[in-house]
């Protein structure tokens, strides 16, 4: 689950704002609401929770929609799955190699790039595949990735919980 804690270390808050008035910021500051996630032994990512847009629990795991550093971010039992800010590093190179090999490898395929950037995603006609299955992926990236391709034809995607697909 998500670990939302008081900082100690955000205390030495200054007070003394203009007028007295402080904004809804500098409370929230005050706060310290922090987002703690164990990444491995010794290893923690400790960061401001902006915003907690959605949280739940499936028949299957606990389900968040957090606002962190990294943007809007998908957190399932406690442990970061897709992050805004940097999702499509990782969606972009499960997908895009994989598609491309295919071509590749079924012997018809050009092995040269393209010099066309808006071209990047086509592959030669009867090289490319056309049916893809996604296990997993409920927050729909891969799904996203995989449809950039103009040979995809039929593209099937099964999450087990389908609470992170509908959030």
């Amino acid at each position: 689950s998500i670990l939302v804690k008081m900082s100690e270390s955000n205390q030495n808050y200054n007070n003394n704002t203009n007028n007295g008035q402080e904004t809804i910021e500098a409370q929230r500051a005050k706060g310290g609401f922090r987002y703690v996630e164990d990444v491995a032994p010794g290893l923690k990512l400790d960061m401001e929770l902006k915003t907690i847009h959605h949280t739940s629990i499936s028949d299957i795991q606990e389900v968040q929609v957090i606002d962190s550093y990294f943007g809007k971010t998908l957190v399932t039992d406690g442990k970061t799955q897709s992050a805004e800010h940097d999702e499509f590093v990782y969606h972009e190179s499960l997908v895009h190699p994989a598609l491309f090999w295919s071509a590749l490898l079924s012997g018809t395929a050009s092995s040269s790039p393209s010099s066309s950037p808006s071209s990047s995603l086509r592959h030669p006609p009867g090289t490319a595949p056309k049916s893809v299955f996604i296990g997993g992926g409920g927050e729909l990236a891969t799904a996203r990735e995989v449809l950039r391709h103009s040979t995809i034809s039929r593209l099937v995607m099964v999450d087990i919980d389908p609470q992170v697909i509908d959030v």
